[in-house]
């Protein structure tokens, strides 16, 4: 069992960035992704220290990573691969950064002259023949599943691999959504970018690894995070009398959960393609709802009496209408209270053409016996399904 968190976790010093905390909770890019202060206030204000938080759908696992470096333990699930790797290195990752350089050298030794080879135009503009040579050594290498170290290393390659230019090891590619190759061609053609930038990648990991453990890696409560839809895998953990359901779940007909993640996904062993039998964009609204209500109360098995429950949705009526109307059905007893929000920074769909200047949220909380000076001092008002 890691150790306790230290007693100033309490504060919000502790996400800064010249912090250990602060440097791990923003690592993986991802679309879930809580802001500091939300999670923050949440988990102190709604729990103690010593008491469980639990996460269906935890994306990069920031709600878990908060939980456990405040103090609680924590249970975060995802169904992406990709999610899973990031939150999963954040709760448990590699203790020192020689570890993993370490095991990237090794990587780096296991390159074969066949894995320089380009099968297409894309790679051979989306990256020259050394990076690529890693990336394929690595994608065969890595056993990110069960090793603690080679999974730590893989989330540091997948968050690198597609990146504006000099940022990381790629031609210039969004650092977050994989565009198709056709597309990414015509673009790179376009503009000119007709060769990927001749990068060493070794030493370009090995920087950036560095630059993460600067600090160490923080002090962590114990959390645990599953690989699986939690309609399957909550059934089958024992009851965590969870204080706090904490979660975001996906928006209805957004974003492609599975697709716009296609080249990292590749780099975990899937087809190096889209795959559009496994979109995840949730177009279909009925699918969506019985998502949604099918692991709240799977979920509902997992919290023990007086708990709360804050989900953060999207502000659209086919995303929060529905996320009212699961918690209703399965808390059907229980207080709602709503507050719209509007995310501090602009967010990913801002910069692809899917969305407003900022993202505006809806918080849903049902706060059960847990401090109503908090909520009643944080714009939360009953909900009325007539406004």
């Amino acid at each position: 069992m890691k150790k306790q968190a230290r007693s100033n976790s309490s504060t919000r010093g502790i996400w800064h960035r010249s912090t250990a905390t602060g440097r791990w909770y923003g690592f993986g890019r991802y679309y879930a992704m809580f802001p500091q202060s939300f999670i923050h206030d949440a988990v102190v204000n709604l729990t103690q220290r010593e008491e469980t938080v639990i996460d269906p759908f935890c994306g990069r696992g920031n709600g878990p990573y908060a939980a456990t470096v405040l103090g609680r333990h924590a249970l975060g699930i995802d169904i992406n691969p990709i999610a899973w790797l990031y939150a999963a290195a954040k709760l448990n990752p590699a203790t020192t950064p020689e570890e993993v350089t370490s095991r990237l050298s090794e990587v780096a030794k296991a390159r074969r002259p066949s894995d320089r080879r380009s099968r297409s135009q894309f790679e051979t503009m989306a990256w020259a023949p050394g990076v690529r040579a890693l990336l394929k050594a690595a994608r065969r290498e890595l056993d990110w599943k069960n090793s603690v170290v080679d999974r730590t290393l893989m989330a540091f390659i997948t968050l690198h691999m597609q990146d504006q230019l000099g940022s990381g090891l790629s031609n210039v590619m969004s650092p977050t959504i994989a565009y198709s190759p056709t597309y990414a061609v015509k673009w790179w053609t376009e503009r000119g970018f007709h060769r990927p930038p001749e990068i060493e990648p070794v030493a370009m990991l090995e920087e950036k690894i560095y630059r993460r453990y600067y600090h160490g890696v923080p002090e962590q409560a114990t959390g645990t995070v599953l690989l699986g839809d939690s309609r399957q895998e909550l059934p089958q953990q024992d009851p965590a009398s969870a204080a706090l359901l904490v979660t975001s779940p996906p928006y209805c007909g957004v974003t492609d959960y599975w697709n716009d993640h296609w080249i990292r996904l590749w780099m975990l062993g899937y087809p190096f393609r889209k795959n559009w039998s496994k979109t995840a964009r949730f177009e279909n609204q009925k699918e969506y709802k019985d998502l949604i209500t099918s692991v709240f109360q799977e979920t509902r098995r997992h919290l023990k009496k007086g708990s709360a429950i804050l989900v953060r949705s999207d502000h659209r009526r086919s995303t929060s209408e529905m996320c009212i109307a699961a918690l209703k059905e399965i808390w059907p007893g229980r207080r709602l209270l709503v507050r719209n929000s509007i995310a501090p920074h602009p967010g990913i769909s801002t910069h692809h053409g899917r969305g407003g200047k900022k993202a505006k949220e809806i918080d849903l909380l049902m706060p059960g016996s847990r401090a109503p000076s908090w909520w009643k001092n944080h714009a939360f008002v009953p909900y009325d399904a007539t406004t």
